[in-house]
């Protein structure tokens, strides 16, 4: 018996590139093929979705994605993003309540996509430079005031959406941030809470503008002991952004529906061939279902994986 008898084989991208997704057929595949398990399902239609509306008016927050390497972070920030700019992708969504659920966002937003790489730009210089460049592109003329002339940036997105909206006026604008993580990990202590400060206030204009935010790292910011130093920054960023975590259930769906489908017929077979190897495992027959649905990768093999923090793939 083979391997090729057991799964499923399905090719899939081993990377995804946050802005693959501005290319309709590779958004259009990248929604197709997340898998989505019923804790991220209640996560998108209870979290995700509400805070991106802007037709009911709720306490919006920005987004921050949280997932080690190699757990569809991207992937999940280039669905939403997607479906956000394109309202006809909701029905290549393979889950029917999320489906249902996107329809509040689907369509009615502009998108801006962006990877932060290797650079010493501030964090404000960074996401103003996307957004000047991007909203030209859209036919929005607009210039954020020099940072030496301000004193805060509320009033510097308000009338940037102001103008967004008088070209745009059924639409909202979507800034998505990946590898933030990385970057702040670069900064040092005073670059840092300036950074945080303006991260902050990106969450802040969520609330009243139709802007909103989102950004992937790594692990959750707001409780990491790499940035205790400017905890009080912190606290003040963590009031007005909201975590989507990807836990190892949401990987353990993905490895088994993507990476390792297998049909009823092949799960007998797996199933059979896994029984005379209960009586030798405390908990195998307790966990069949699991083992058959992973097969051949030990689940506890996931666990592990999400404890590693010091490679990327």
């Amino acid at each position: 018996m083979k391997y090729g008898d057991l799964i499923q084989f399905d090719p899939i991208e081993s990377v995804v590139q946050l802005r693959d997704a501005d290319k309709s057929s590779a958004a259009q595949q990248l929604v197709s093929t997340y898998a989505i398990s019923e804790e991220m399902a209640e996560r998108l239609t209870l979290l995700v979705f509400p805070q991106m509306q802007f037709e009911q008016p709720v306490d919006n927050k920005g987004l921050l994605v949280v997932g080690n390497y190699g757990t569809g972070k991207s992937h999940l920030m280039s669905v939403v993003s997607s479906l956000a700019a394109d309202a006809s992708l909701v029905t290549a969504l393979s889950h029917s309540g999320v489906a249902e659920s996107a329809k509040q966002i689907a369509g009615r937003f502009k998108v801006i996509r962006t990877e932060i790489g290797a650079t010493t730009m501030s964090l404000r210089d960074i996401l103003v430079a996307e957004l000047e460049e991007n909203l030209d592109k859209l036919g929005v003329d607009y210039i954020f005031p020099e940072v030496s002339t301000i004193t805060s940036h509320k009033r510097a997105f308000e009338n940037m959406m102001e103008q967004f909206g008088q070209v745009y006026p059924e639409h909202g604008l979507l800034l998505v941030v990946d590898e933030l993580l990385d970057y702040l990990r670069t900064r040092k202590d005073q670059e840092l809470i300036l950074d945080l400060n303006f991260l902050r206030e990106v969450g802040e204009v969520c609330k009243d503008l139709r802007f909103r935010f989102m950004a992937g790292v790594q692990e959750a910011i707001f409780d990491s002991p790499r940035f205790a130093f400017v905890a009080d920054s912190i606290r003040r960023v963590k009031d007005r952004f909201e975590q989507i975590l990807i836990a190892r259930n949401d990987v353990k769906f993905v490895v088994a529906e993507r990476l390792l489908k297998k049909n009823a017929e092949q799960q007998v077979k797996i199933r059979e061939y896994l029984i005379p190897f209960a009586k030798y495992y405390d908990d195998l027959n307790e966990r069949m279902d699991e083992f058959v649905r992973l097969f051949p990768v030990h689940p506890d093999y996931i666990d592990t994986f999400e404890r590693v923090t010091v490679v990327e793939s």
